[in-house]
């Protein structure tokens, strides 16, 4: 397995082009390529491939992530010797990037004002080869991503969000994680996943199998606050988000992000942010 390290420089972020889920059966050989442009990710949920770039040749394994460069030569330097099964997509950047053995650090050239607050310069460090240690949950993010993109153009927010999210747990497949922090991304998983769905604590217990008091506090020791204070939060950004980039009404957002009562979500809504939802998107439109 490879040790090299594909350090890109941030801002500006990655772009998400496409991707999908393909079956590959035996015999088959991957595509044959020169210079795509673009970064080609790709995660073997069964099976095995076999390729190359440029003149090195790479065996991607079950549950194993292998990324390939936008300005090589890819191929299969042998077909599949069994069905095989990987979720892939495509990535492109404008910045600077390097693989080499070492992480390296980049300073953006992007140019920010000083007298504004900004997005700090940032090198992301993906694996060019990877072990994928907790497989449900990558192939969860990438099932959440590649659902996004059927959603409509108002909802490509959300495909940006979940696609930085996606990156930020590929960069961190290489440090350790004790048991407790897998579980309260897990849970952190399955709010975002069920955020229109009535959800409890007891709830929570029944689908984790532990007591709701141990799940409050991994949580609280991975994010600073309980899985309803969490959900509560993520409810928020997301309404907020349905107000500033879509046309639904109060009534229909209060809904989507899990209300059974729009007096309810204007309620905690006005409380949190000291503005009413409709007085929100108001203020963002008279700004435009």
């Amino acid at each position: 397995m490879s040790d090299d390290i594909i350090s890109i420089s941030v801002p500006p972020f990655p772009d998400f082009i496409e991707g999908n889920y393909r079956m590959m059966k035996k015999g088959q050989n991957h595509i044959n390529r020169r210079n795509l442009g673009y970064f080609d990710l790709i995660a073997v949920k069964k099976g095995k491939l076999f390729l190359s770039e440029d003149d090195s040749q790479y065996v991607v394994k079950e549950n194993e992530l292998f990324i390939l460069l936008p300005d090589r030569h890819h191929f299969s330097w042998r077909p599949c010797q069994e069905d095989t099964e990987f979720y892939w997509l495509h990535f492109y950047t404008t910045a600077q990037w390097r693989q080499s053995r070492r992480a390296s650090r980049f300073i953006s050239n992007l140019p920010i004002p000083e007298l504004h607050y900004h997005q700090c310069s940032y090198t992301l460090h993906l694996p060019k080869h990877a072990l994928i240690k907790e497989p449900a949950m990558l192939f969860g993010l990438f099932h959440n991503l590649l659902d996004s993109t059927t959603s409509g153009k108002e909802y490509i927010w959300k495909t940006e969000e979940l696609f930085l999210r996606f990156l930020k747990f590929i960069e961190s497949l290489g440090m350790y994680k004790d048991r407790s922090t897998v579980l309260a991304e897990q849970i952190y998983m399955y709010l975002e996943n069920n955020l229109g769905q009535p959800v409890s604590n007891q709830l929570l217990s029944d689908v984790f199998h532990l007591h709701s008091n141990y799940l409050a506090k991994v949580m609280k020791a991975a994010y600073g606050k309980t899985p309803m204070e969490v959900l509560m939060e993520m409810r928020m950004e997301y309404a907020k988000q349905y107000l500033l980039r879509s046309e639904y009404g109060i009534g229909t957002i209060a809904k989507m992000v899990g209300f059974n009562s729009e007096i309810y979500f204007s309620n905690c809504f006005k409380k949190r942010m000291g503005i009413s939802p409709q007085n929100y998107r108001k203020k963002y439109e008279e700004h435009i």
